[in-house]
């Protein structure tokens, strides 16, 4: 008897814990939360990588929507890396080499936009992830290969850019031990009509 309380006792306690769980849980799927998102970030893309013409530029194919298969130049958005042309100027080379690392030739690519989408070249302004999820941005800043560059309405990283080249800097990491006078390059951007946008 005693045996037969004791199981009706340890059931009734299941059947508690279980009713507990059940109406407790939600039914709604659980949120999925990229790694790469940001505050103000639209829509993604995924392209294949062409080749690199700088430290902070792309030449990729999109995968998908209507400009897919068409090659178009991506400039990494909030940074400025050393310029190769006309004459390379300090670390040009080395910011160069990095970028191609890390987005190697035929790789693929995730790309996102902030609020402005073009430059005053034509190039699409981006975010841009490895196909491992790693921030190419963030990377550049981090491992000393460019500037911090904050230009709005595109400041949705700004603050962590910032802050990954304060870090750089104190490192000597990359151009910031290498280069005699380390400074962002002297040309300025200039605000102008945002296309496409």
């Amino acid at each position: 008897m005693r045996r037969t309380v004791a199981a009706l006792a340890l059931l009734a306690g299941f059947a508690l814990v279980g009713s507990a769980f059940y109406l407790t849980r939600s039914t709604a799927p659980a949120p999925v939360v990229a790694p790469q998102e940001g505050a103000r970030e639209r829509a993604r893309e995924r392209a294949t990588v062409l080749g690199v013409t700088d430290g902070d530029t792309l030449v990729v194919s999109p995968l998908e929507g209507r400009r897919r298969g068409r090659e178009q130049r991506v400039r990494l958005i909030g940074l400025d890396a050393p310029e190769t042309r006309p004459r390379p100027r300090c670390w040009a080379r080395e910011s160069t080499s990095a970028l191609l690392r890390l987005v190697p030739r035929g790789s693929t690519v995730t790309l996102a936009f902030d609020r402005r989408r073009f430059d005053d070249h034509r190039r699409q302004l981006r975010y841009v992830w490895t196909a491992s999820g790693e921030f190419v941005n963030a990377r550049q800043l981090a491992e000393g290969n460019a500037f911090a560059l904050r230009v709005r309405p595109n400041v949705a990283h700004a603050e962590e850019f910032a802050r990954l080249e304060r870090q750089a800097r104190a490192a000597r990491k990359g151009l910031w031990g290498s280069c005699p006078d380390p400074g962002p390059p002297s040309h300025a951007p200039r605000p102008s009509a945002t296309p496409g946008s």
